[in-house]
């Protein structure tokens, strides 16, 4: 039997945490997979789950085991893509992540970049939140992720990618933005930013406002924003995503925050009206992150390079 095949049925039971379940996972009968355990726990000589307790648990001995099985795995992926680049790049994978928003904005320019410089090279994109792509990383599942929160550098490497601007976007049907006027941005243009006034802002506030979570960034950064000036809105909306909170301002729902790189990659016909708050909240540094102490493999590196490039 593939070695493997044999690893995957121990990290089936693992995750399952019943023996039922995971061998209608990995597509083989329960008697089969209890059988296989068995084998396994007395060429051990260790038990590796403990059948009194349900759903099982991974004894002392399991762990370490299922520890193992993880390093032999990151091993030989490692070793995959050294003997990959080795070959210039005629091989090999490129696993890249970020959220959902940071994958629309930065990305496409620079994978289409890298495939025409590299067919061969598979590439892997994950839409994911941020303790989900270090996760990944760690593991070996990813090589690289944006970011906007260099939050681990004992873990991993930041490179700076960007200096990003983040817009107060209104409705552009709104009376309000009469009342703006002359501080309404292009997002093509930096070099008028005049930021609004504390009586601008609160304007703003006395309609809705579509809000992010408060653990999100762009959440974080509209709190900022709302102590900055001393108001809150009179009414909320609470979304999940940014590009959710830009459709709802689109649909003449409510204010919300705007990131520059979004404003870029939209279309321009569309756009509600951007202005800029304090400019010491509504900027926003950018990161390209990979694990530390890990071989960062070529084809990352070399995407690393093009993703700099197309979003200087």
């Amino acid at each position: 039997m593939d070695k493997k095949l044999n690893e995957n049925y121990i990290k089936a039971i693992a995750e399952y945490r019943n023996i039922s379940v995971a061998a209608e996972s990995i597509g083989i009968s329960q008697p089969a997979l209890s059988s296989y355990l068995k084998k396994k726990e007395t060429e051990l000589g260790a038990v590796l789950f403990d059948r009194s307790k349900q759903p099982l648990e991974l004894t002392d001995a399991g762990r370490v085991y299922l520890d193992y099985i993880e390093k032999s795995e990151r091993l030989s992926v490692e070793m995959k893509q050294k003997l990959a680049d080795i070959e210039g790049l005629q091989t090999g994978t490129l696993s890249v992540g970020g959220a959902v928003f940071f994958n629309i904005a930065y990305m496409p320019k620079a994978i289409s970049a890298f495939a025409k410089e590299y067919p061969m090279v598979e590439i892997n994109i994950a839409d994911r939140k941020v303790p989900e792509l270090e996760a990944a990383a760690i593991k070996g599942e990813l090589d690289l992720f944006i970011t906007p929160i260099p939050g681990d550098p004992d873990r991993f490497t930041y490179e700076k990618l960007a200096d990003e601007l983040i817009y107060i976007a209104v409705p552009s049907e709104w009376d309000v933005n009469g009342d703006l006027d002359g501080k309404r941005i292009d997002p093509r243009d930096r070099r008028s930013l005049r930021e609004l006034t504390k009586e601008e802002f609160t304007k703003l506030c006395e309609r809705t406002f579509v809000v992010l979570r408060p653990e999100q960034h762009i959440g974080q950064k509209l709190e900022e924003l709302f102590k900055a000036y001393g108001v809150r809105p009179d009414h909320t909306i609470m979304a999940e995503q940014t590009m959710t909170t830009l459709a709802l301002t689109l649909a003449g729902v409510g204010t919300s925050l705007v990131t520059e790189s979004s404003a870029l990659s939209a279309d321009f016909s569309s756009l509600p009206a951007l202005y800029i708050g304090q400019k010491d909240i509504c900027t926003r540094e950018i990161y390209v992150a990979y694990p530390k102490n890990k071989y960062l493999p070529r084809p990352a590196a070399e995407f690393i390079k093009i993703l700099k490039e197309v979003n200087r």
